[in-house]
């Protein structure tokens, strides 16, 4: 059954609380399907507890497990050609500037209450003391992948990209040590490779770390550190590359502002060398 189903279901049950919260899940699923029961709970002006309670009338476990429903419900809806169809037939006059930044500014207004600055310190330092990263993107997620490989490497970091086939990844990854971080950029749908990588990185004692969209939470088997967000304004529209972007630029910019000496010195070098190879 879906959630709308349930609701219908179990409609007599619901109280005022529930119908506040049901608001605040619904109205816009795409960030929802990101907060934890206590977050939602503070959106509908609830205590805490509701959505637990709403959860268990609805017949799921827990809230834990709802949001779970609602994550595939909004996934389920995320067909590329459907998204671009809904998402020009909405706009007015064509004027589709206008729009595409409205929808960029929503998205952006969604980043800091998905992900906070202390998840952020958490990833910039594990890069920062890793041995070696190797960076796994793919489709989409391939030039935000690329963008930030080149920016870590002009850090003086050791960096190795995970392209190509299953077969190409596994020729790079045998060397995998601890000490070595997984840096994983995944988007919409699991990556064929990305199970077999996180297993390995598990197995040989390596760090991981999950840079995603809705389907972030779902993936298996779950990154140390995941950090996710909504990539636009609802799953059923266009998906900006804006938030990826933003999420890794944060995690650079509080790289050097954590570790500014060693970073710097090492753009310094890096201008150096500039010079002499020209």
């Amino acid at each position: 059954m879906t959630i709308l189903e349930r609701i219908k279901s179990n409609s007599a049950k619901l109280t005022d609380s529930d119908q506040k919260l049901l608001s605040a899940l619904l109205e816009n699923r795409m960030e929802a399907a990101y907060l934890s029961g206590s977050q939602i709970a503070e959106r509908a002006q609830v205590h805490e507890a509701s959505a637990t309670r709403l959860a268990q009338k609805l017949g799921y476990k827990g809230y834990p497990e709802l949001r779970a429903q609602l994550q595939r419900e909004v996934l389920e809806g995320q067909d590329a050609a459907n998204r671009m169809r809904r998402s020009v037939a909405k706009v007015e006059h064509g004027d589709f500037l206008a729009d595409l930044v409205a929808a960029e500014v929503t998205a952006l207004e969604s980043l800091s209450r998905c992900i906070s600055q202390s998840e952020i310190d958490e990833a910039a330092d594990r890069i920062f003391q890793a041995r070696r990263i190797f960076i796994f993107g793919q489709g989409h997620a391939q030039s935000v992948a690329s963008f930030l490989q080149r920016r870590l490497d002009r850090f003086g970091m050791t960096t190795i990209a995970l392209t190509g086939r299953g077969r190409d990844i596994a020729e790079r990854v045998v060397g995998m040590e601890r000490g070595d971080l997984v840096l994983a950029l995944a988007f919409r749908k699991q990556p064929k490779s990305y199970p077999p990588l996180l297993r390995h990185a598990a197995s040989a004692g390596a760090g991981s770390i999950l840079i995603s969209d809705l389907a972030g939470p779902m993936m298996e088997p779950r990154a140390d550190l995941l950090l996710a967000a909504p990539r636009g304004r609802s799953g059923s529209e266009f998906q900006t590359p804006t938030i990826p972007f933003a999420i890794v630029n944060a995690i650079l910019m509080t790289i050097a502002g954590r570790h500014e000496e060693p970073i710097i010195g090492r753009l310094e070098k890096l201008s150096d060398l500039f010079a002499d190879f020209e």
